[in-house]
């Protein structure tokens, strides 16, 4: 390791270690609220404020459990090694966290065909954390973010599948551009496409079909 290489391994371990360390404790402490609120809702109160105030306190907790959760997966060592997936439940797992995670002026947008069954081969962790910098990279720099993210896929008969992630937020960012390279190693037979057009920015990440079964189109 040169000397340079040092500050930045340092500074990742110093980052990574705190934010385990605020995850935790934060999880546990939300999940004390959590049970408290719960326990008092559970017994009975007599006064409809009252009652309505703890409802709020609790749907709150679990909203930050729930974002702690998501957090403290993504700290996780990424995987290396492709692993055969539901493009389905792939998008709704990525689709849960973004939304946790973007801004509430923002509105995040899911698509699908029904293809439940439909299955490809992808890096899983990386398809998560990847997708969540595209987000990252149109909102790092905005103070207030309007417009909207789209996640969606469709399949192209039998062969292939196309997942989609689309912003309009005008950003300014070169998401189109950067997109392709920075997503090329999720898959060995992934093709990206980015384009710009109409203030939008429209990301095509584009999948062989390893297997899918007939369902409703």
């Amino acid at each position: 390791m040169t000397h340079d290489d040092r500050p930045g391994s340092f500074d990742r371990a110093y980052t990574e270690f705190l934010l385990r360390r605020i995850v935790h404790d934060l999880g546990n402490s939300i999940s004390g609220i959590n049970s408290l609120s719960d326990y008092h809702l559970r017994a009975g109160v007599n006064d409809a404020a009252l009652t309505e105030s703890l409802t709020l306190i609790r749907e709150s907790a679990e909203s930050s459990r729930e974002l702690l959760v998501s957090v403290g997966t993504l700290l996780q060592p990424p995987e290396v090694e492709e692993e055969l997936v539901h493009v389905q439940s792939l998008l709704d797992e990525t689709a849960k966290s973004l939304s946790l995670l973007i801004p509430r002026s923002v509105k995040l947008e899911t698509t699908g065909n029904g293809q439940s069954d439909t299955v490809i081969s992808v890096v899983r962790g990386a398809f998560l954390r990847k997708i969540i910098a595209l987000a990252a990279m149109e909102l790092v720099n905005v103070r207030i973010a309007s417009g909207y993210l789209r996640l969606g896929w469709a399949r192209e008969g039998n062969k292939e599948v196309r997942v989609q992630f689309c912003s309009s937020l005008r950003t300014g960012s070169k998401l189109a551009e950067e997109a392709p390279g920075f997503l090329a190693d999720l898959s060995r037979h992934l093709a990206v496409v980015g384009v710009a057009e109409g203030g939008a920015s429209l990301v095509t990440l584009i999948f062989p079909i390893i297997e899918f079964k007939e369902g409703p189109e």
